[in-house]
């Protein structure tokens, strides 16, 4: 069996209070992008979970990686004896703010509860994601959605007629626990963005005002994600640009592929080839 795990980008990020276990309550809106991990699954008899990373030489093969934990967790529902081989194809890069991860666990937990035809509800492979990752529950259903609490709190959102979308990711990432951090010391919401307009499944409009409470200290550590997002904001057309999540991938908006596309191009030439750089249509719904 094989999925697509798809990256996401946060079109609105907004931090509450720190509580007193240490976490900040978040409100915010999610949408794959299509740009994706691949996932291969074959069934095993010896009862053991083994995973073959491919296209990243830095992430680990081993039980801290967050597909091996998702098919753990779920290993003790499997019947006696099954097991599995995993290979994983990385696309979406580490550290980047596009949720590679979270969606990577989701699509294990969704892949094997086929594979081995186990009786598990989607309220049970939700909260099983929760313990993995704030944002795996997400991963698990296919639409747009709001997030709240830790990001496990999700209400799904029908779109259509999305718009596309430029990526920009510098080659180093935005440790998440840093960039929350920071914000802790000066917690200071980010000002909005233009609002983004988008159509619903019933043809109705949805307005988002986008912003990213974590901008301001993750760019006051890293100006290259600035520099990005502002050269972003300056192109003709844009609808939104913005940090995704904690960093360090920047993203911006526009209605067509052409456009995307130009703006790509000249992206290429003005932050040279270490930079990372993609375009990829947003996405809401099963494939």
């Amino acid at each position: 069996m094989t999925t697509r795990a798809y990256a996401k980008i946060n079109l609105d990020l907004r931090l509450g209070r720190r509580r007193p276990d240490g976490f900040h309550p978040i409100d915010t809106f999610f949408i794959r992008v299509d740009l994706f991990d691949t996932l291969d699954a074959e069934l095993t008899s010896d009862g053991q979970c083994t995973l073959v990373v491919e296209g990243d030489s830095k992430l680990s093969h081993g039980s801290d990686n967050l597909v091996l934990r998702a098919a753990q967790s779920l290993h003790k529902y499997a019947a006696k004896g099954l097991g599995v081989r995993l290979h994983l194809k990385k696309a979406i890069p580490q550290g980047a703010g596009l949720g590679g991860g979270s969606s990577d666990a989701a699509s294990t937990l969704l892949l094997l509860r086929n594979l081995w035809s186990i009786s598990v509800t989607d309220e049970d492979l939700s909260s099983l994601g929760s313990e993995l990752g704030s944002d795996v529950p997400f991963f698990l259903q296919p639409y747009a959605a709001r997030a709240t609490g830790r990001g496990e709190i999700i209400r799904p959102v029908h779109l259509k007629d999305l718009p596309w979308a430029i990526l920009i990711h510098p080659g180093f990432p935005s440790p998440t626990a840093a960039a929350y951090a920071a914000y802790a010391k000066t917690p200071t919401p980010s000002p909005e963005g233009p609002p983004l307009h988008l159509t619903q499944g019933d043809s109705s409009r949805l307005t988002l005002h986008p912003r990213n409470d974590l901008e301001g200290p993750v760019e006051k550590k890293f100006i290259w994600i600035r520099t990005a997002r502002e050269w972003l904001q300056k192109q003709s057309g844009v609808l939104a640009a913005r940090m995704s999540g904690s960093g360090s991938t920047v993203f911006g908006l526009w209605q067509t592929q052409k456009e995307v596309d130009r703006v790509v191009s000249l992206a290429k030439d003005y932050f040279g080839s270490e930079a990372w750089i993609q375009s990829a249509r947003l996405k809401s719904g099963a494939d």
